[in-house]
């Protein structure tokens, strides 16, 4: 939900995903090709038919705690925008079960078709169901200021990853609790360092995707205080090769100010040629809790 653009939009409701039989040779281009056709059926039939639609059963939604995404949607009418997006990135498990997709958003007002475009990126983990569907099973997303096309979604190459199956008998690892571990016992820049690559995403609100490791590791250096995290849910691929976690976190802002919000973070184990597989952080969204009005 993309206001968060996820989050204005679905605040007023938001957008990615799609249904369609995986065959046998379903790559992280076919899952951009999915994509697509969720985000057309948003522009045509509107954003709350599109979620309804391509949204998993039992799904998340971060609005900002996580909420049922079918229970959410159908108690809410259809924003007066349209909504539209484009995969940027893709990643595939090598098991077929699991995917992720991040990319620009852009919504337009209904009422005023001629008001500025605002603009964000998604934010989705796909599953695919049990009858060969694939659908979204998280979705969130940010805002951010306008882009060099104003009135159109960036043109942007596709990067499209398939994971590579992992050795059989390798390792259940649980990346996330790695990670936490890290940041506790030797600090925020330490748990960064040792999880991003040039490939990682980070997304947060108000600013356009901080996207690999030196702009990550400069964003990491800015912010101040111990940081923690406390997953809710996680899951795993059947290959062993894709993870994904939902939670809350809480900090301190750079005036000292506690931060408490919720995140997303899908991490990835790929082989790369010869050299020892490793699990790597690919994609991360925090959002905070809107201040308190008390």
């Amino acid at each position: 939900m993309r206001k968060n653009i996820r989050a204005v939009c679905i605040a007023t409701l938001f957008a990615t995903m799609t249904t369609t039989a995986c065959a046998a040779d379903f790559t992280a281009k076919d899952l951009a090709d999915e994509e697509g056709k969720f985000a057309a059926y948003s522009v045509q039939h509107g954003m709350r038919a599109a979620f309804l639609e391509f949204f998993a059963a039992q799904s998340w939604l971060l609005r900002p705690d996580p909420v049922d995404a079918q229970a959410w949607i159908r108690g809410r009418p259809d924003p007066p925008i349209v909504l539209d997006w484009k995969s940027q990135q893709t990643i595939l498990s090598a098991s077929g079960d699991l995917g992720f997709s991040t990319g620009p958003s852009m919504y337009r007002s209904k009422a005023d078709p001629n008001a500025p475009a605002a603009h964000g990126q998604f934010f989705s983990v796909w599953q695919k169901q049990k009858n060969g569907h694939w659908k979204v099973l998280i979705d969130h997303g940010i805002s951010h200021g306008p882009t060099a096309t104003p009135n159109a979604l960036p043109v942007t190459p596709l990067v499209a990853l398939n994971l590579v199956a992992q050795k059989p008998g390798a390792p259940v690892y649980d990346a996330e609790r790695d990670f936490l571990d890290r940041a506790s016992r030797l600090g925020l820049r330490d748990a960064y360092a040792d999880s991003v690559t040039t490939q990682t995403v980070l997304l947060r609100g108000g600013q356009f995707p901080i996207a690999g490791k030196v702009a990550v590791m400069a964003h990491v250096d800015s912010q101040c205080g111990k940081w923690s995290w406390t997953p809710k849910l996680q899951g795993t691929s059947n290959a062993n090769d894709f993870a994904y976690a939902v939670g809350s976190y809480t900090g301190k802002t750079q005036n000292g100010e506690t931060d408490n919000g919720h995140y997303v973070r899908v991490w990835i184990r790929n082989a790369n040629g010869n050299a020892p597989t490793r699990w790597t952080m690919a994609a991360e969204i925090m959002t905070p809790e809107p201040p308190s009005t008390s």
